[in-house]
């Protein structure tokens, strides 16, 4: 097949729930290994309404313990190539557990995925297995493990998560954030991972932890007082810097800590927070960066005002939709 057909039939298999799981893993052992394959499979991402992160997880899970069995045989090679291309597409949440089931020949798995989910204006405490707490801000949803028997702690993560990782040297901890993994031992941070956000923001309050761009295999090592930001656009590491006790007490109060963000990732933040849609009809006025703290329960009509000081932008609410334009 040309490359465009077999994009198609790709899609058309994982739209089509009676596809069978069998054919579809056997198209991707012959595949996995083309440079096309990594093109292919994002492309199908970014198209796709297809979102179960719990399947997904597993069946990444699967997929590598499926691998295990074909290391003495002569696929090796190309399986193991596959298993490196799916490990970036997995994480993303996409893949369906029913086509990597059948890399185990239909055995389950003895680890149970759970998922935690907040809506808009919620939060929620999650104590993990090894004793880790995990609060997910609003509109977030955490995908990790009945227990942690791998090598490595490893949870998903769609939105915003404090995190305070318990230490264990010999069994790192991994949040893995769409094309970004944040690798820890014991530390303090934030991370803020939203879809439609423009960026992907680490915050580091005590600790070590290193950044890990799956797609390029760049690093970034952090330290307490850091906050590294990860371009969508541009693929780009920007490195900011904070006060880390400062920035601990404003999250534990409920407070809003913005440094150097775009005002369309703000009003983002602020939707979640505050169960609103706001509209900004201007692309420079959302391309606007602005340094600011909110630590006293700020409304989101006080916080718009206040980012608002030089009273550039007209602010127009009706019931929770609120329109941003430039003020003429």
């Amino acid at each position: 097949m040309t490359t465009d057909s077999e994009k198609q039939w790709l899609k058309s298999q994982y739209e089509n729930k009676e596809a069978d799981p069998s054919e579809i893993g056997d198209w991707i052992l012959e595949n996995g290994d083309s440079p096309e394959f990594d093109s292919m499979m994002l492309e199908l991402l970014e198209t796709t309404e297809y979102f179960d992160p719990v399947s997904s997880s597993q069946g990444y899970s699967l997929f590598k313990a499926r691998v295990k069995e074909h290391e003495k045989s002569c696929r090796r090679a190309r399986v193991l190539k596959v298993l490196k291309s799916f490990e970036h597409v997995a994480a993303l949440l996409l893949i369906p557990v029913s086509v990597l089931t059948f890399y185990m020949g239909g055995k389950a798995s003895d680890v149970e995925w759970l998922e935690a989910n907040t809506s808009a204006g919620q939060k929620m405490e999650v104590v993990l297995p090894d004793g880790s707490g995990m609060t997910l801000g609003p509109s977030t949803k955490l995908i990790y493990p009945s227990a942690f028997t791998g090598e490595e702690r490893k949870v998903f993560v769609l939105g915003s998560v404090y995190a305070d990782i318990e230490s264990d040297a010999k069994k790192p901890f991994v949040v893995s954030a769409g094309s970004l993994d944040v690798r820890v031992l014991g530390t303090e941070f934030q991370l803020n991972s939203y879809e439609d956000d423009s960026e992907v923001e680490v915050a580091l309050v005590d600790g070590t932890v290193q950044l890990h761009n799956k797609a390029d295999n760049r690093e970034v090592t952090m330290r307490p007082g850091d906050i590294v930001c990860y371009d969508k656009a541009s693929g780009n590491f920007i490195r900011k810097n904070f006060a880390a006790g400062y920035y601990k007490d404003i999250l534990e109060n409920g407070g809003f800590q913005f440094v150097n963000q775009r005002l369309g990732d703000i009003a983002s933040c602020l939707e979640r927070h505050f169960a609103v849609k706001i509209h900004i009809d201007d692309a420079n006025i959302a391309n606007e960066r602005y340094f600011a703290s909110f630590i006293n329960n700020e409304s989101v009509d006080e916080i718009l005002s206040v980012l608002n000081a030089q009273n550039y932008m007209k602010i127009e609410r009706n019931g929770k939709i609120i329109h941003i334009s430039r003020n003429n």
